[in-house]
């Protein structure tokens, strides 16, 4: 079984929980903790009329921990929503996790009440930050739980699934980093608050923009004789294979979406497949997603009727270029930290590849009825190949199939291994 095929359909899992009744008791509960955060904002029953611009003054910092109790409610239901409205099945683990979120939001009016009464007072602020860290904590183990037991949306972007899981894990560190923080200036504790609900509700929101995984790309023949296309991947897997429209120059599914650039010249076409640009750390598309989390998969379609020069640099992840059914008369590949499969074309007259890999797991594959010539930079130390087809010319440098000069069907191959295997057959 090769790395792309598809496995044996199987009967849906039945859902454990209804995510619709799990998703009403979390709202309503999120609602009553909203309402009940305001019971505390009221004047003394007795005051004079005159004095209630006096009175209104000093519910100020009542107002003020109101206002960021309700922030940090609304911010996690948010979340949560969203969460939520990605989680296709549920299971009893998912249900608990859940409650268990629920119950420090349900906390969190009595923590305000007593931040609010006593502003200035370390154990005030310490029982509120720690009930904050417990809503992400919890939040966090929802979604850790339903993202690694399969519950959450496949078509997800993984990008989002993993940024999520951080900006949680994150934003409960800082409140836990405020606390310390309060015992030499209070008011800077409240100015870091400000500061990361501004932060992390703004980023939350972005990375939700993302959530589809997979975009598709295609690009009409539109009368090309010929085409060259570049293709650069990273960080996940990849497949070129033949394409049954005839209309079609280049098709696909690109996990994450692509940028794609094109140039018509006459009859020729020149096409660049890329990613967009990196993510990073804190970038505006996927805040807090960066390493493994652009882990993506791109699958590529070219038309099998026209000559194609193609042009490949892909690392981190697995490949394979199907490339028997296409004609392609160039072939460059660049590949490191990865494993590929290339499957050469078989009925080209004259393809020439150049294989460059570091650190990396290169397979090979020859049709039968083409010759070859494999010349290598370096000595293939770490090397398989069927000297009984291809004869050694010169060891660990050149190989060729006894017919090669005559035969009608050929490839010669370039190869610059450095630190990795290749077999060839």
């Amino acid at each position: 079984m090769t790395l792309y095929e598809s496995a044996p359909a199987s009967e849906e899992t039945e859902p454990i929980v209804e995510m619709v009744r799990l998703g009403g008791l979390s709202d309503a509960v999120y609602a009553v903790a909203l309402t009940l955060l305001v019971l505390d904002i009221r004047l003394p029953e007795d005051i004079l009329a005159g004095d209630i611009p006096r009175e209104l003054i000093q519910l100020a910092p009542k107002l003020m921990v109101y206002l960021i109790g309700f922030v940090i409610i609304g911010g996690a239901w948010g979340s949560h929503q969203r969460m939520v409205s990605q989680i296709k099945r549920g299971d009893g683990l998912l249900v608990w996790f859940n409650l268990f979120s629920l119950l420090f939001v349900t906390l969190l009016p009595a923590a305000s009440a007593l931040l609010g009464r006593f502003p200035d007072t370390f154990s005030a602020i310490l029982c509120f930050a720690a009930d904050v860290i417990l809503i992400q904590l919890t939040a966090w183990l929802f979604w850790q739980h339903a993202s690694r037991q399969g519950l959450v949306n496949p078509k997800l972007d993984p990008r989002v699934v993993v940024g999520i899981s951080r900006r949680l894990i994150l934003s409960g560190l800082a409140f836990a980093l405020s606390i310390p923080v309060a015992l030499i200036n209070i008011k800077v504790v409240y100015a870091i608050w400000l500061g990361l609900f501004i932060l992390l509700f703004t980023t939350d929101w972005l990375s939700w923009q993302q959530d589809v995984k997979t975009e598709h790309a295609s690009i009409p023949l539109a009368g090309a004789k010929s085409a060259r296309l570049s293709i650069k991947h990273s960080g996940g897997s990849l497949l070129i294979k033949p394409h049954t429209n005839a209309e079609t120059l280049i098709s696909g599914l690109f996990g994450g979406g692509a940028d794609v650039k094109l140039e018509r010249n006459n009859e020729a076409a020149d096409a660049l497949i890329s990613h967009p640009p990196k993510t990073g750390f804190m970038s505006l598309r996927y805040p807090w997603a960066w390493s493994k989390a652009n882990s993506l998969d791109w699958v590529a379609e070219l038309n099998r009727a026209i000559p194609f020069s193609l042009s490949v640099e892909f690392g981190g992840g697995q490949g394979e270029l199907d490339l028997s059914e296409l004609n392609i008369a160039e072939l460059d590949l660049k590949t490191s930290a990865s494993s590929m499969t290339v499957n050469l074309p078989a009925s080209m007259t004259q393809t020439r590849a150049s294989f460059e890999a570091s650190v990396a797991s290169l397979i090979i594959r020859i049709p039968e009825g083409v010759a070859a010539l494999i010349q290598a930079e370096r000595a293939l130390s770490s090397a398989e190949l069927d000297i009984n087809r291809f004869l050694v010319v010169r060891e660990g440098h050149e190989y060729r199939t006894p017919d090669y000069e005559n035969a009608e069907h050929r490839a010669d191959i370039r190869i610059n291994l450095a630190a990795g295997s290749v077999k060839i057959f």
